[in-house]
Parts: structure tokens; C-alpha cells; sequence
């Protein structure tokens, strides 16, 4: 006799920032880009759905990445992209007045022209002269509506990563009104304000931590504040610089 079994249709996952199903989903998602050095802190599939991923890559993470701040920043500690390239660092030659891409690690220096046009200029000034200055400017400054949304976006993936062990924590996620309004600034960004956040520099990019032999250096690190008026707060350090986001309002006062 032959039986007929019953199909198991996959569980409604819903996506933590457009609550359409990602029970489906296949892509991981990354807390922090994997061009910031994060290999550690991922979301499995079903969590945030491929079509809000990709939009995040395309419109927040992407551009963010390409501003002179993060280039400089990833360039200065060696931190290359998936392809295994680390961007080169804006640099100015005076003697030519020439923009130029810089690349160094802890052996060599490249530099080319930004304007491919002015090779030739560049080489010359190389045979004739036997030095020279490179200007290598800080940058310290970026848009702030997308720094904003990022900052949004890794507060919200980091506390379904900080409650993805315990039951019912995506309901726990989804159902916490004051969590909305971010929740739509990171995904449709269509608010006239900018979300506020707090800044400032904590230590050195390059400092090394630990005495007995084994230094290390901290890429990024981050964690949450709950204060006695039962405001959540989001508080990631990057490159040594401290960002610390409200979840549940705009303002940071």
C-alpha cells in the first residue's frame, strides 16, 4: 500500500528589519563587515533576510567603507577586503601638487598618481630628484546620517546575536515598539533628522594590549549599556574610536 507522507514546509522566520520571511534566506550576515577584519561575529541564515542584507552591503556598508576614513583607517592597520586587498591611503606629493594612492606595510611604500594621466610626471620627478615629501592626511570626518545607520544596523544584529540562545528572542526583538523607529531608520532611512551618536577616541588603532608576551591589537569590540530609565544603549569601538547609539530614541542626551 503505498503512503502518503506529509511535507514539512520550512518554520515563518521573520526577518529582524522587514519581518518578511527569511526562513528561506541562504545568506549569513556579518554584524561588521568582513573588510573591518570580522570573521567572528555572524548570523546564521533566516535572521536577516538576503534582500535586506544585499541592500545593507549596497547602500550602508558599501559607500560607508569607501569614505577616506575608513580607507585610511583599514590601510593604516592592514585590514584587506574579501579579495584580499587592503585599500591605499589618500597621499599628497607637494612637489607635484598630485594626489596620489598610497600603499605600505611594514617593508615597502607604492604610490600612484590618482590621476593616471599624471604617470608620466610622476616618473619623472623620480629619475630627476632623490627625494621628496608625502603628506598623509587624517581624515577624521565622515557622513554622519551614514555612520548613523550603520551604527543602527550593528546595534540590532548584535542584540539578536547577544539573544539568539534564549527562547522566543526574535518575538523578544520584533515586538519592542520603541525599537521601530531605528529599526526603520537603518532599513528606508527616510527620516529628515540624522540619529545622534556619541564619539571619542579611546586609545591608539595600533596599541598593543598585554604584557606577559602575548600583545595583541583590537580591531573593534562592543557591548550594550541598560540604564536605571530603561534606556538601551549601543556602544561599539572601532580602530580605537568609541560610538556609542541609543536604541530606543534619537537623541544621546
Amino acid at each position: 500500500m503505498s503512503k502518503f507522507c506529509q511535507r514539512r514546509r520550512p518554520l515563518f522566520n521573520p526577518c529582524i528589519f522587514c519581518r518578511e520571511d527569511a526562513a528561506l534566506s541562504r545568506s549569513r550576515e556579518h554584524i561588521l563587515p568582513e573588510s573591518l577584519g570580522n570573521t567572528e561575529h555572524i548570523l546564521p541564515p533566516g535572521v536577516v533576510c538576503d534582500r535586506c542584507n544585499n541592500y545593507f552591503a549596497r547602500k550602508i556598508e558599501g559607500p560607508l567603507l569607501e569614505t577616506e576614513y575608513f580607507r585610511h583607517a583599514r590601510a593604516t592597520m592592514q585590514v584587506a577586503n574579501k579579495r584580499n586587498r587592503v585599500p591605499p591611503q589618500f597621499g599628497v606629493v607637494p612637489q607635484l601638487r598630485m594626489a596620489a594612492d598610497v600603499w605600505m606595510d611594514g617593508n615597502s611604500i607604492a604610490i600612484q598618481p590618482k590621476d593616471r594621466s599624471r604617470d608620466g610626471d610622476w616618473g619623472q620627478f623620480l629619475k630627476r630628484n632623490k627625494g621628496g615629501s608625502l603628506w598623509l592626511p587624517q581624515p577624521t570626518h565622515f557622513d554622519n546620517r551614514l555612520m548613523s545607520r550603520f551604527l543602527g544596523k550593528v546595534a540590532i544584529e548584535a542584540l539578536a546575536e547577544r539573544l539568539g540562545g534564549t527562547v522566543g528572542w526574535r518575538e523578544e526583538i520584533l515586538s519592542q515598539e520603541a525599537m521601530e523607529p531605528l529599526r526603520r531608520y537603518v532599513r528606508i532611512g527616510d527620516q529628515k533628522e540624522t540619529w545622534e551618536f556619541n564619539r571619542r577616541r579611546l586609545y591608539s588603532p595600533d596599541q598593543v594590549f598585554g604584557s606577559d608576551g602575548t600583545g595583541y591589537e583590537i580591531l573593534h569590540e562592543y557591548s550594550f549599556l541598560y540604564t536605571p530609565s530603561c534606556e538601551l544603549i549601543f556602544v561599539l569601538a572601532l580602530f580605537g574610536e568609541e560610538f556609542a547609539i541609543n536604541m530606543g530614541g534619537s537623541e544621546t542626551e
